[in-house]
Formats: structure tokens, sequence, C-alpha cells
């Protein structure tokens, strides 16, 4: 008996010392800092005559970085309604951020619009980032986005 309790001693603090070394943070600690994402649609659209001259116009896209990352972008959708309709996401990956609206309004009306979707970021680690915008299935933006 006194043989069984010291192999299940031994046991016990080889398991210990296993787990101590394998789980603590005496390895390389990474930090991360806490990135917040804000965005939002801005109010109103920008309809036109046609839905072609929508699509030519719609490129637009604009930043600044210093300490928050802000990007205002176009995207293209049914003037019925015309507010609170988008969606975003957003992963980001190295240096590469990835952003993905949906459009979550029913087509209710025949017009086209152009929509100004504005995203903040704060906390980014990197001063340069590639963002891609994917909105209905396609990449409508793959810019760089680089701190002065």
């Amino acid at each position: 008996m006194k043989k069984f309790i010291e192999i299940s001693l031994s046991l016990f603090l080889l398991f210990a010392l296993i787990h101590h070394f394998s789980c603590s943070g005496d390895g390389p600690i990474e930090t991360t800092e806490e990135i917040e994402f804000v965005s939002y649609q801005i109010p109103g659209c920008s309809s036109s005559s046609s839905l072609e001259k929508a699509l030519l116009d719609d490129y637009c896209f604009t930043y600044s970085f210093k300490d928050t990352l802000k990007i205002d972008f176009c995207v293209v959708g049914n003037c019925c309604p015309d507010s609170n309709r988008f969606v975003t996401n957003y992963t980001i990956n190295s240096d590469t951020l990835f952003v993905t609206v949906t459009d979550t309004a029913a087509h209710l009306c025949r017009c086209i619009c152009s929509y100004v979707i504005h995203l903040e970021l704060f906390g980014l680690p990197e001063d340069q980032y590639l963002f891609y915008c994917n909105y209905d299935s396609l990449i409508e933006y793959s810019e760089y986005v680089i701190k002065p």
C-alpha cells in the first residue's frame, strides 16, 4: 500500500509539473491590445438617374489614420428604406483588414442609391493595413491605409 501511495504521489507531481510548464506563461507573451470597432451608415442617399451612373459614381474611398483609423466608402443599394440597412463586420489578420457589408433591407422600390459607410477602428497595433471590403459577394475595395 505504501508503494502504491508513493507511485500515485509521484505521478501526480509529474502531471502537475508537466501541466505547469505547458500551460504557464513562461514562454513568449503576446500583448494584444483591445481593438474597438464602430460602424454606421451616414444618413441619406445619393440617387442617380440610372444604374450605370450610380455604379460609376460609387467609387468613393477616403481615410485618415492617426490614433484612430477612420474610413468612409460607398456601397450601392436599393433606395427603400434609406437608413439603418447595412450590417458591417470585420476581421484582422496580421496587416490585412477585411470588412464585410451586408444589406439587410428588402428591395421595396425601383431606384438605386449610393450610401456612405463610416468605420472607425481604435487600438490598431500596425502602422499600415491592406483594406478589403466585401459587399454583395464581391470585393468592392482593395486599398492600402497607411499611418503618416
